[in-house]
């Protein structure tokens, strides 16, 4: 009997180990196919994909890129190993030319645990080769930041997609040959952002309420307010005035403190929130000022005309 048992035992170890392989195989087949399509893919297209010594260069419609080769076939050979997973960071440089001091972007592509190696890697080449229209989706983020370093708002491939996106995504009017964009925000306030002064280093930021006829400026540059990063680039800064003046009411916390004020200064709703932030002890907003006396000292004096325009 005990015989018996371990014939039966071996069989199963038998049939579980030979399961084993065939899935091996069939992972192992799967890659040598997906690695057989990047082949080709590269090989059927020469004029957007060649090979460096160092690099696979992409060539896209907005920029030219430069994949490493060898983060790739180490992620290959040892996928187990401790080091970072995904694509390791691309060279970006302007679509017609190579530049010494390129801008680096850490794409990434969303895989599923079941598609091959080689189908993530082909999927990755194809994306930059085609990024006119990658360049929009969500999780391309780093692609549109490294793009604005690589152009500014200069005139370029970029700039009638860019045109085109914010017009798409907040309905905002980009003019280039001008330096400024116009755009709705909340409660019927149109912004205006400005980036054409060379003596700027950030943004200028004009505002109007509903039936203002003038523009009333808010800031003239906006990388001298505190927490300027908020407004690193065009889209960044559209995405955040596109909330403004609501966000600047509900989200106090979150908000810009100098910036908020200066608003108030114009719009009696946000000034008395700020006023009813002040006269309550428990929920003062100076104790979360974490910046310098300067900053808290142009914040009083705000506050003392705010307190008028509240109480008005």
């Amino acid at each position: 009997m005990d015989g018996n048992i371990a014939d039966t035992n071996r069989k199963v170890q038998n049939d579980r180990l030979s399961e084993l392989n065939q899935s091996l195989n069939k992972v192992i087949a799967a890659n040598t196919r997906a690695v057989e399509l990047l082949i080709d893919i590269i090989s059927s297209n020469p004029e957007r994909m060649l090979m460096g010594k160092e690099n696979i260069v992409i060539r896209g419609d907005l920029a030219t890129y430069c994949v490493p080769i060898e983060p790739i076939l180490n992620r290959l050979k040892s996928p187990f190993s401790n080091s970072e997973t995904g694509f390791d960071t691309v060279e970006v440089h302007p679509k017609d030319h190579f530049v010494r001091q390129e801008v680096r972007a850490c794409i990434q592509v969303d895989a599923e645990e079941h598609i091959p190696s080689g189908d993530v890697i082909a999927s990755y080449l194809l994306g930059l080769s085609n990024d006119m229209a990658t360049w929009t989706k969500p999780n391309m983020r780093p692609l549109r930041d490294a793009l604005l370093q690589t152009y500014g708002l200069t005139t370029s491939p970029l700039t009638k997609p860019l045109v085109k996106y914010l017009k798409q995504q907040h309905n905002a009017e980009m003019d280039v040959e001008s330096g400024c964009l116009i755009m709705p925000g909340t409660n019927g306030f149109t912004w205006r952002i400005g980036f054409a002064n060379p003596l700027v280093y950030g943004f200028t930021i004009e505002m109007k309420k509903p039936r203002q006829l003038n523009w009333q400026l808010i800031s003239e540059d906006t990388r001298t307010l505190p927490s300027s990063y908020r407004f690193d680039n065009i889209l960044d800064s559209v995405e955040l005035i596109a909330e403004f003046p609501h966000s600047l009411i509900e989200n106090k916390w979150e908000a810009f403190p100098l910036f908020r004020r200066i608003v108030a200064q114009q719009y009696k709703p946000l000034a008395k929130q700020i006023y009813e932030e002040n006269c309550d002890e428990d929920n003062n907003t100076y104790g979360s000022m974490e910046h310098d006396l300067t900053l808290l000292e142009m914040c009083i004096m705000l506050d003392q005309q705010i307190a008028k325009l509240a109480s008005a």
